[in-house]
């Protein structure tokens, strides 16, 4: 590796963007202040760190999340308000005036969910370790489970340690709480498709490599 080239790490940020996709454009209920309210916010900045791999959407994950299988489209995960595209909010709203047809979402998927996922694969080869950047709410919203509590600073997801390692975990949770962060694992979130997708507790070439979800708490800023 030469002086310049980037260190071993890829940093995956999927929902700092409240961009709406123009297939979508004209369909959209949510306002754009509501949109921004259901982006990771600041992610990008949090974690815009140098001289590593980074790949970043460009798109709200509302209307398509990379962070969710692309089959996610059973009406069971939109009731839960989950699933690669939602037409209901974690709180309750509806994203469209107008649903969008299959084809549609068809097209979204090809267009915003794969390319995101494409770009991580050409960069898993070079890389050792993946960050999956995210922030939640303090206190859990409506449709999930930790509904109306409050959320600890920091969550560490590692899919129930399929991931990476404890050594890994263990390494970040100290991290966070010699700086006196609070610090859940798997707790409320585990890692979701990005993680189950691309990463494994050893790395195996040249598909998978250890990888965390980090979330911060965005109380904290």
């Amino acid at each position: 590796m030469s002086p310049n080239s980037p260190r071993p790490v890829l940093v995956s940020i999927p929902h700092a963007s409240s961009a709406v996709p123009e297939e979508v454009a004209g369909m959209i209920a949510l306002t754009a202040e509501e949109l921004m309210g259901y982006t990771d916010l600041y992610t990008d900045e949090i974690f815009d760190i140098d001289n590593v791999y980074k790949v970043k959407s460009n798109f709200s994950r509302v209307i398509v999340d990379p962070n969710r299988a692309p089959d996610d489209i059973s009406k069971e995960y939109e009731l839960a308000a989950e699933g690669v595209t939602v037409h209901t909010t974690w709180d309750g709203k509806n994203v469209y005036k107008v649903e969008p047809s299959p084809e549609i979402v068809d097209k979204l998927i090809k267009n915003y969910h794969n390319p995101y996922h494409d770009a991580l694969e050409q960069h898993i080869p070079k890389v050792q370790f993946l960050i999956d950047c995210h922030s939640f709410l303090p206190f859990g919203p409506k449709l999930k489970k930790d509904s109306g509590k409050e959320r600890p600073d920091i969550n560490l997801g590692n899919v129930n340690f399929s991931s990476c390692t404890r050594e890994h975990t263990v390494f970040f949770r100290d991290f966070f709480e010699e700086k006196g962060f609070s610090v859940a694992i798997n707790f409320p979130y585990t890692g979701k498709y990005i993680l189950g997708h691309h990463c494994h507790r050893r790395r195996i070439p040249p598909f998978l490599v250890p990888g965390i979800q980090i979330e911060i708490n965005q109380g904290l800023y």
